[in-house]
């Protein structure tokens, strides 16, 4: 009776997986169309990193595509820097989602415990000491593309202009850090303290995105402060 129960067990199981590998291109957009809350779930189960780098991706050149909306008063497609968003989009997709995802990894394996105590800790390590090192690390990053991108405009793969223009942009944005990790920490301890608490651990670099949509834009307007409108990328 038993084995006849874990046969037909089996055999339903084996169906279920041959049917979800006979899924067609159609039927999967299908279901992107028709729910593409469950679609996403499926994507971060199969694809968790992939995934959540095309996401952070898109959010991260969204937001300054947001900063940019705000910032243009004339609101005019041509006056946007489309170059600018692509640099964001790409360091979220390569340096800001691989190192969330290992970070949040990191922090709920080894204080996997949802106590007060514990998700005070896990704030404190994510905002006291990843963030202040991250954010240079980002921003050093933006700057050297930006460079990069320059000299590749001006059909040379050196930086543009020269090192020393490069070594004194580079400081007065570095000089500004404590002032944006202030900022940060507005709107990150907050969020960060709900996401600690509540947000299971394969949505946190979704959530975190999320919150860094807002956060993107203001270093976004942050990065290029004073920068005339008409320099472009």
């Amino acid at each position: 009776m038993k084995q006849g129960i874990r046969r037909n067990l089996t055999f339903c199981k084996l169906l279920k997986r041959r049917r979800s590998n006979n899924t067609s291109p159609i039927d999967a957009q299908l279901s992107l169309l028709r729910n593409p809350v469950r679609w996403y779930e499926h994507k971060l189960d199969t694809y968790p990193l992939v995934t959540k780098c095309v996401t952070s991706g898109i959010i991260s050149g969204s937001g300054d595509l947001l900063c940019q909306y705000l910032t243009n008063s004339h609101n005019d497609a041509r006056n946007y820097d489309w170059t600018r968003s692509l640099r964001f989009a790409i360091l979220g997709s390569v340096l800001v989602a691989p190192s969330v995802h290992v970070w949040y990894g990191f922090l709920m394996t080894r204080i996997p415990e949802q106590s007060i105590k514990a998700i005070a800790t896990r704030l404190f390590c994510d905002q006291g000491l990843f963030a202040p090192l991250f954010l240079p690390t980002f921003v050093s990053c933006l700057t050297v593309l930006e460079h990069v991108s320059d000299g590749i405009n001006k059909n040379s793969l050196q930086l543009a202009d020269d090192s020393t223009d490069f070594s004194s942009h580079l400081k007065t944005r570095l000089h500004e850090i404590p002032e944006s990790v202030v900022v940060g920490w507005k709107i990150w301890v907050p969020s960060m303290t709900v996401m600690f608490a509540f947000v299971p651990n394969k949505y946190q670099v979704l959530y975190s995105n999320c919150v860094g949509f807002i956060w993107n834009a203001y270093l976004s307007w942050k990065t290029h402060e004073g920068e005339g409108a008409s320099r472009k990328r």
